[in-house]
């Protein structure tokens, strides 16, 4: 309890799946959350879920795309909590498609949500923290996915491997800010969200076969990417930055 105490962070895609689950673990452990994403109704509930939990927590709608979105969120988080520390670029898009069938508008629209939606947090986030003068770190939820290739699935894993370059550049960059801002990518295996369910099914004898796919015979839970995010947002990973951090039972090990 506590390892961020006194800390102001953004989450974005805090509607459900990681993203809810940082924002109630960031709660928790004594930071503010502006907590952003498109569900009105799922971010109210994101943002009573980690107030239930003991954090103090603001929902805002954001298009992550919209540089004039960007623009309010950090607005938000400096006129409602005095600052901005930690910003988690989580908001994404994920489509199993062929290569040959995937249309420009949804290459377009992976492309808009999952690369510049993190490079305006980014912008945004380096600028924001610089101004409030007390260091911090920013990460960006990348994948296994932009580590290794996935057939059928091209316009997400050409996405996550550009977020894995941009974070590397980005750290070199914050790491000259004084105080030092740090910037790391956090790579998660099959983690058990409606991101995974809308696209394969909610199918427990899918998540059994996932898991059996899995070295330590699991699918990840919501629950041990916010643990990752606790870490690298914290002072315990003050030596990190420009870091691939995977977090995925070990499927990339083979």
């Amino acid at each position: 309890m506590g390892r961020l105490e006194g800390r102001v962070a953004i989450i974005t895609g805090a509607t459900r799946g990681i993203g809810r689950a940082a924002a109630i673990a960031f709660g928790r452990e004594g930071a503010a959350v502006v907590a952003t994403g498109r569900d009105d109704s799922a971010g109210r509930e994101t943002e009573r879920l980690a107030r239930a939990a003991g954090g103090r927590c603001t929902f805002v709608r954001q298009d992550v795309a919209s540089e004039a979105d960007w623009g309010a969120v950090v607005d938000v988080a400096i006129s409602t909590y005095g600052g901005l520390d930690i910003v988690i670029n989580n908001a994404g898009v994920f489509q199993v498609k062929p290569l040959t069938e995937t249309s420009a508008e949804e290459w377009r629209q992976s492309q808009s949500v999952n690369l510049d939606g993190v490079w305006l947090g980014v912008k945004y986030g380096l600028d924001a923290i610089a101004r409030t003068g007390r260091g911090g770190s920013i990460v960006n939820v990348s994948s296994l996915m932009g580590q290794v290739g996935y057939p059928g699935a091209v316009a997400y894993c050409a996405t996550k491997g550009a977020v894995t370059g941009l974070t590397k550049s980005a750290a070199m960059e914050g790491a000259l800010c004084k105080p030092p801002i740090r910037v790391n990518s956090l790579h998660p295996g099959v983690i058990w969200t409606e991101m995974i369910t809308s696209q394969f099914g909610d199918d427990a004898a899918l998540a059994d076969a996932f898991a059996a796919d899995t070295p330590l015979r699991m699918v990840g839970r919501a629950e041990h990417m916010a643990d990752a995010l606790v870490f690298l947002a914290s002072d315990e990973s003050s030596y990190m930055t420009g870091a691939e951090f995977t977090v995925d039972g070990g499927r990339g090990a083979d």
